[in-house]
């Protein structure tokens, strides 16, 4: 049973056509009612107070999604975008979860162009809130006037969280391909380019920090001038597979968290590490390994396997995996490498960046991030966030709290560039009678397919304009052109969001209005 990998879930869409070089996308916001019991979100307002319900609402990393339509067999669905999957999956008609009863279904008897490209196994694809189970087929795919033939997943099965109750359909992968067998048609990105509809495989994200307008989109093709200000800067991927990159440090306030190169040049025998960038091993029967360090001198199937390339810096191509697996530190050679024994008994000595310890540190000194346009919060691995939430020292009751006292968040690329969110970036605040209350839109969050990273999520998306490069393999941030902000609409059962700067402490409600 093959098995395709998202990561999360991410953006939903409508498609209008901008010229013939490019398509906007407008995005639209909705917030999701999770099902009662299968998430941690769904409280009573009835049964708990206020204040549970908006610390659980802030908590859920699903609460956003932003959605719109695209044609696929020239039937209309709402999707989501997906940066951390590599493949469109759509309902079927056959499909017999109540989920799909609620949504619209595929129907190939619709289409003049569709293909059924079924064998007898079946596709599971996995992710953070749920499975899709079905056969691929291909159609044409369209955003607006452009189109392309692409392949997807038409699902028989859908977990009921998180597709049950919400307001897309299916989803669409836009990371770079996770899978061996992936082809140009898997990836609609790819499909769009290569049929000419757009002039390359680059897209661009702008959120709008007012939530309650409606200018947020996505750009393909090239980026959308009028979206941002200056350059972009770019940064190359650091992994292969998701949109990753790395960090060469986080400060709070000015302050390093970490100085994650004197941590991993002191790398001894012994160390746990997390996770690893190469090979998955495979027993001790296996040609790729080894049991012992003394192997490691002439036994090359030691060194390096995997199934996708990496080049070192000295320019060595070497072998390296999509996937990650844990170890313990055996041996620390002189020349960088790194001998570490597996879970199955197996050894392999791999070059030192290829792993990475449970704080978020990277054997290349650096740490490492992700974008995730479909989450509403940024998370981190628990060590990383608990230093980062200490350092913020912003408490939940807030109220006594002098807003012009909490710290910046920046993130500092390799090439020196800083990538700053400031308090009105990163804090969710909402006022009650008996105060004020503060959460920064970070929690913690179990490691990741490709090890400990730092996941930017929307707070980061409204804070840089964002462009994926999977052409270059890269990605670029550009200062964003933000619209006025307008005035919240605000009723009796909804928290009222405010301005940092809009209150002091001892404020209350009724001043702040």
């Amino acid at each position: 049973m093959a098995i395709c990998y998202l990561f999360r879930f991410l953006l939903l869409v409508s498609a209008t056509t901008k010229a013939a070089l490019a398509i906007v996308v407008p995005l639209h916001l909705h917030e999701r009612s999770p099902l009662k019991g299968n998430s941690f979100l769904a409280v009573s307002s009835r049964s708990q107070s206020r204040l549970e319900y908006y610390r659980a609402r802030h908590n859920n990393t699903h609460a956003i999604e932003y959605s719109g339509d695209i044609k696929v067999g020239n039937q209309t669905f709402s999707m989501i975008f997906d940066t951390g999957s590599d493949q469109l999956i759509l309902p079927g008609l056959d499909c017999v979860s109540d989920a799909c009863k609620k949504h619209r279904v595929y129907d190939p008897k619709k289409s003049r162009t569709a293909t059924n490209l079924s064998t007898n196994d079946a596709r599971q694809c996995q992710f953070g809130a749920g499975s899709v189970m079905g056969y691929e087929r291909e159609d044409q795919v369209c955003f607006g006037d452009a189109c392309a033939s692409a392949e997807f997943v038409e699902a028989l099965i859908e977990s009921d969280d998180p597709f049950l109750t919400a307001h897309f359909d299916g989803v669409l992968g836009l990371s770079l391909a996770l899978r061996k067998n992936a082809t140009v048609k898997s990836s609609v990105l790819e499909a769009l380019v290569a049929s000419k509809a757009i002039p390359s495989a680059v897209f661009s994200v702008f959120m709008a920090k007012d939530l309650h307008s409606d200018v947020s989109e996505l750009s393909f093709g090239e980026p959308n001038a009028a979206r941002m200000t200056g350059d972009i800067t770019w940064v190359p991927l650091s992994e292969p597979g998701y949109w990753q990159f790395s960090l060469s440090s986080i400060r709070v306030g000015g302050k390093q968290l970490s100085a994650c190169g004197a941590e991993m040049a002191n790398l001894t025998g012994g160390m746990k590490v997390v996770s690893f960038s190469g090979m998955s091993t495979q027993g001790h029967g296996s040609p790729v390994c080894c049991s012992g360090t003394d192997e490691l001198d002439y036994e090359d199937r030691c060194q390096f396997w995997g199934n996708a390339t990496d080049t070192d810096d000295d320019g060595t191509e070497r072998i390296r995996s999509r996937f990650a697996d844990a170890g313990v530190i055996q041996q620390v050679s002189t020349d960088g490498r790194v001998a570490i024994k597996f879970k199955d008994g197996c050894l392999q000595n791999v070059p030192r960046k290829w792993v990475s310890l449970d704080d978020g540190c990277r054997g290349d000194g650096t740490i490492q991030a992700l974008l995730d346009t479909g989450s509403s919060l940024m998370m981190a691995p628990t060590q990383l966030s608990q230093k980062i939430l200490s350092a913020l020292g912003v408490q939940e009751n807030c109220t006594t709290q002098d807003p012009e006292t909490f710290p910046s968040l920046t993130l500092t690329l390799p090439t020196g560039k800083e990538l700053t969110l400031t308090p009105a970036d990163y804090m969710d605040t909402v006022v009650e009678n008996d105060g004020v209350y503060c959460w920064p839109h970070l929690i913690p969050m179990p490691i990741t397919a490709k090890g400990p990273a730092l996941v930017l999520g929307m707070p980061f998306l409204r804070t840089y304009y964002t462009t994926f490069d999977a052409e270059n393999k890269r990605v670029g941030f550009a200062t964003p052109k933000q619209p006025p902000l307008t005035a919240a609409k605000t009723h009796r059962d909804t928290a009222r969001s405010v301005n940092l700067r809009a209150f002091r402490p001892g404020d209350t409600e009724a001043q702040l209005r």
